[in-house]
């Protein structure tokens, strides 16, 4: 009996992770050929990585997918970012939810670990959006636990969140905190987002970009139950890119 059980919850739960919202090949590759002398990407089994090619990197930027949002939707703001002087990664979650994988970046410093050198110091942030930024929020959470120094969680000097809230208390952490979200934003639960204000860390930062909706952080169309934009989708991610920009700059 256990084993049907087990075996009706895989089907189901396969059924539900293959229903999901796919890249809006389009709009990465317009915004792609924007920024061709600027960024070079590459692509393997693990991530897509985002580099800048003609100015000195400002730090790196992990950033996970929301939630059965496929990973590439997200190359419209990388591409954005490293433009800025962002080496930006997207680490490829399976299932398309960070949740099963909330270590992911545990796995990019490995892969990448000669690269990571070859940068040399250089400040590392952790980003995601949606149920990507909760993911991301818990992974640092789990590692205070483990931290023995609430400056040094990680090894990232800050989180930034896109459409999402934390789940767990940052609260007591020394980390830099920016949230930005959009003024028709359909999906985020606004009533969480304030009752978890309480966990935001004492330096935090909110944006709110008007128009802009939930969907429009990533390239994959708009989202059931999304509100209505005032701005399209390349706006939304191009002002995302340079809030977040300056608000690094200011660290």
């Amino acid at each position: 009996m256990l084993v049907l059980i087990l075996l009706a919850f895989a089907v189901s739960f396969k059924i539900y992770t293959s229903n999901y919202y796919a890249t809006d090949v389009s709009t990465v590759t317009d915004i792609k050929r924007q920024v061709r002398d600027e960024v070079i990407s590459y692509t393997d089994a693990d991530a897509t990585v985002f580099l800048p090619t003609d100015q000195k990197e400002k730090a790196v930027i992990v950033f996970y997918p929301g939630g059965k949002v496929e990973f590439s939707a997200y190359g419209g703001l990388m591409y954005e970012l490293a433009a800025k002087g962002y080496i930006c990664v997207i680490p490829r979650m399976p299932e398309n939810l960070a949740f099963l994988k909330i270590e992911a970046v545990d796995e990019i410093r490995k892969t990448y670990a000669e690269d990571i050198t070859a940068v040399g110091d250089i400040d590392w942030y952790l980003a995601g959006h949606s149920l990507g930024g909760v993911a991301a929020a818990r992974y640092l959470a789990e590692q205070a636990t483990v931290a023995s120094d609430v400056d040094e969680i990680g090894g990232f000097k800050g989180l930034i969140l896109c459409a999402s809230y934390p789940a767990d208390d940052l609260s007591g952490l020394g980390i830099s905190f920016l949230s930005v979200r959009g003024s028709n934003d359909g999906v985020l639960n606004l009533k969480k987002y304030e009752e978890n204000r309480k966990y935001w860390p004492s330096d935090s930062t909110e944006k709110v970009i008007d128009g802009g909706i939930h969907s429009f952080f990533g390239c994959y169309g708009i989202q059931k139950g999304d509100g209505v934009p005032d701005i399209s989708n390349v706006q939304q991610l191009k002002t995302t890119a340079k809030i977040i920009d300056d608000w690094i700059a200011g660290r």
